[in-house]
């Protein structure tokens, strides 16, 4: 069966995702890095942002606080207007894929686990989402990949045939998730990788 649709993840895919990077910039000794990249990245606080306990991180910035005390002050320097700013673009992912794709006339849609209030940022900062037909994010839906629900979600919303929808995403269990409920997938690896896997599609 023709593959007419293409489901992008977008950190590790579309956007770049480097904590470590986040947090060098602030100019911290590597002890009190790591001690940060621990308490934002890897807290359970952060999880709880993508499944839309919070839905901003305005709101979960005194759970971060509070999970953390000692580090209060740099949780505090981390989480300064304009931060997000930090969510960069991969523009060889947009340009020699995303564009690829839709210049072929395959219909695209994002499917992510993402923050409320970082998707609405990144959405609203860079314009290759207009040309996704739609999306479905983890914290509006309260559920994240790699739970069926996720990608039951994103195939009836949108009227989408399992065995015609490829899913981009660079974690295996994400794209295992997909290929559980019949879609095809593709462990992203880099862009020219992905693009011949696309191509052994019938893309």
């Amino acid at each position: 069966m023709a593959i007419k649709n293409v489901v992008f993840d977008l950190g590790g895919v579309m956007v770049k995702y480097d904590p470590r990077s986040f947090v060098t910039n602030l100019g911290f000794d590597k002890e009190t890095e790591d001690a940060l990249c621990d308490a934002i990245f890897r807290d359970q606080v952060w999880h709880d942002l993508d499944m839309g306990i919070y839905m901003t991180y305005t709101d979960a910035l005194p759970a971060f606080i509070s999970r953390h005390p000692d580090l209060e002050q740099e949780i505090r320097a981390f989480f300064t207007p304009g931060w997000m700013n930090l969510y960069e673009l991969k523009k060889d992912t947009e340009k020699e894929l995303y564009d690829w794709v839709y210049d072929k006339g395959l219909n695209i849609y994002i499917l992510s686990n993402y923050s409320a209030d970082g998707f609405t940022f990144i959405k609203n900062k860079y314009s290759f989402f207009k040309k996704a037909r739609g999306y479905v994010v983890s914290a509006f839906e309260k559920c994240m990949k790699p739970d069926p629900k996720i990608y039951r979600i994103l195939l009836e919303r949108f009227n989408l045939v399992p065995e015609q929808s490829v899913f981009i995403d660079d974690y295996p269990e994400n794209i295992e998730g997909a290929r559980k409920l019949g879609m095809k997938g593709i462990v992203f690896k880099g862009v020219e990788d992905a693009k011949n896997e696309l191509k052994k599609l019938g893309v």
